[in-house]
């Protein structure tokens, strides 16, 4: 049995150690206890008549279970805090999970002894093992799905994937982690993608990127590719690291494309009507021209026969007034350049609106984006729209911006775009009377490339607005509206970063812009 140690002893000793919440234990160096605090008591099941019988070795077992018989393994590393395997049994009958230091220290009484320090952990080991089982359930889910699940530091360094990104990337799950993930995408995709994590913030913390994944065989079919970028934040609002998913949607973009591929030939359909006149004015020209050409070929051809042989014979060469049919010489040179003109004009408009015409119904899910001007698709739609604008207004205006900046995207589904917003302000109108204007133009404040299409048609109720972009809700469905076209405008528009913005007021109109990002400077701000 321990001597107990003098009051004044006891009274410094609780100073120093009776409010820690660390257990403490002093013993003299022949191992016998000299002091436990009232931590060590709360913390196991040990009483003060327990602690008086038993020795440093023994009190040192309650934790490792019997584990430490040689006290030196403790010693042999001073200062350094051991994790026990095993929980220990608590004054409350709880269990805790503990960590021991061992350490050999001068004693506030003068003699060198030995002191145990123990640190209660279980709420941080039930903390871990909550974190590990969240981790190995996420890792179950994430492991079992196509997607493509990797997350990264602000630096870029990857600290999982799965092994569906492992795959897709070449490489393994373990060699993958630490390499850069902006590294391993594509080099045409690495701007863009930084881009749109850059504007990951505590207010926008997604942030999505659709692309058409390069192949290096031709005659592979196209891979469509969409990542969404998820950051997390610490709570002083600083990111702490990022989720990116990759998901394949070819099929949603065939699907996506023929959806679209089917409005083209609904609106395609409306316009084949008109076709027939568009097509037969010019070739009117063709067929009036072309005959009189012919007649005057045959009759201007004996003398230009007549002056081939005398050329090849050498003689003089003797024009006669019949030598031409009877025709002067002044009369056929006016005419027949005229003719002839009348001829390629009319040739050049069909050719031109058939062009139109065949690329406005062809199917684009494999064209990729490329630089264009809004003049032009603009010009493209108006040109297949003419004969439908001509049948409802006589006031049709359009107002190219000069100078403005190109946009990145696929001519077919913007001219889609612009010949829906016609046909809608067409239909809107409710007499020839009423106008209709087309306008291009750069909106400073937002960087943006825009195409307004306005008219002074009925408008739209304040109450159908909000839903005139919603699929198959139309305000015309007398009219044989399918409320498609406002829908597939509205997707076009965000499949290129931009948006369709709707104003109307009833009685006096409607306005509808497309506003495009600049290809040339990235925007900033909401378009």
């Amino acid at each position: 049995m321990r001597e107990p140690l003098p009051p004044s002893h006891a009274a410094t000793l609780d100073s120093l150690y009776g409010a820690l919440p660390l257990a403490v234990l002093l013993a003299g160096p022949d191992y016998a206890v000299r002091y436990a605090n009232r931590e060590f008591f709360r913390l196991t099941e040990c009483s003060p008549a327990d602690l008086a019988l038993m020795n440093f070795q023994d009190v040192l077992s309650i934790f490792c279970l019997g584990a430490c018989e040689n006290l030196d393994d403790y010693l042999t590393h001073p200062g350094i805090w051991h994790d026990m395997d095993k929980p220990i049994a608590m004054a409350d009958g709880g269990l805790a999970w503990t960590r021991v230091r061992v350490d050999r220290a001068a004693l506030p009484w003068g003699e060198d002894g030995f002191v145990l320090l123990v640190e209660n952990v279980t709420r941080y080991k039930v903390a871990i093992e909550g974190l590990l089982n969240r981790k190995n359930l996420y890792q179950s889910i994430v492991e079992t799905r196509p997607d493509l699940i990797c997350c990264f530091l602000p630096d870029w360094s990857i600290t999982y994937a799965n092994t569906a990104s492992a795959r897709f990337f070449g490489t393994t799950r373990e060699d993958i982690v630490g390499e850069d993930f902006l590294w391993m995408l594509d080099p045409t995709l690495r701007e863009s993608f930084a881009q749109a994590v850059t504007g990951i913030t505590l207010d926008n913390p997604m942030a999505e990127l659709e692309y058409k994944a390069p192949s290096s065989d031709p005659d592979d079919p196209p891979l469509w590719m969409r990542w969404i970028i998820q950051g997390f934040f610490y709570k002083t609002g600083h990111i702490r690291d990022y989720q990116a998913t990759g998901l394949d949607v070819t099929g949603q973009k065939v699907t996506e494309s023929q959806f679209m591929h089917a409005d083209r030939l609904v609106s395609l359909g409306t316009l084949v009507s008109e076709v027939a006149h568009e097509i037969s004015n010019p070739n009117n020209f063709i067929m009036l021209n072309a005959p009189l050409v012919l007649d005057l070929w045959r009759g201007v051809s004996p003398g230009v026969e007549a002056l081939a042989r005398a050329q090849e014979s050498g003689e003089a060469v003797k024009v006669g007034p019949d030598a031409f049919g009877g025709l002067p010489l002044a009369e056929v040179s006016q005419h027949v350049p005229q003719l002839l003109q009348g001829i390629i004009e009319g040739s050049v408009r069909i050719r031109d609106f058939v062009r139109e015409l065949k690329n406005f119904a062809r199917q684009d899910i494999e064209g990729g984006f490329e630089m264009l001007p809004v003049n032009d698709v603009v010009q493209s739609a108006v040109l297949l729209m003419s004969k439908t604008i001509g049948l409802h207004t006589s006031r049709f205006s359009v107002r190219y911006g000069a100078g403005l900046p190109l946009v990145r995207g696929r001519r077919q589904r913007l001219e889609q775009i612009v010949v829906n917003l016609v046909q809608n302000a067409c239909h809107a109108l409710t007499g020839a009377h009423q106008g209709i204007e087309i306008e291009t133009f750069h909106h400073d404040a937002t960087g943006s490339v825009r195409i307004a299409v306005r008219d002074e048609g009925v408008g739209i109720r304040p109450d159908d607005l909000p839903r005139v972009t919603e699929p198959f809700y139309s305000t015309k469905r007398e009219q044989g509206g399918t409320g498609l076209g406002l829908s597939i405008s509205l997707s076009i528009a965000r499949e290129h970063g931009g948006q369709l913005l709707i104003e109307s007021t009833p009685g006096q109109g409607t306005s509808a812009i497309v506003a495009l990002p600049a290809a040339q400077a990235p925007h900033e701000g909401p378009l």
